[in-house]
């Protein structure tokens, strides 16, 4: 039975990737990224987000690890994030 346990658990990860690509707005030449979340993961039942809903995106620097929450539009647009049509899949 503790077997189950960690076979859930570990269903729940997965390796992601660190994506980049340069960019310019308005004459600034800058690198856009991304982090790719495997298919397995962004499938899971337990997954918080939809394509398109804004999170809070958080370095902690003691721990060296990125943080990534859902957030509320409304929490979102009071902190700078503009509402616009995002990219969505056919699903």
């Amino acid at each position: 039975m503790n077997n189950k346990v960690i076979k859930l658990a570990l269903a729940r990860t997965g390796i992601g990737t660190i994506m980049g690509r340069k960019s310019v707005s308005k004459g600034k030449e800058y690198v856009r990224i991304w982090v790719y979340v495997p298919t397995k993961g962004s499938e899971d039942t337990a997954f918080p987000f939809k394509i398109g809903d804004p999170c809070l995106v958080k370095i902690d620097e003691r721990k060296k690890q990125l943080i990534v929450k859902p957030i509320s539009k409304e929490e979102a647009i009071e902190q700078g994030w503009r509402l616009r049509s995002r990219k969505t899949t056919d699903t």
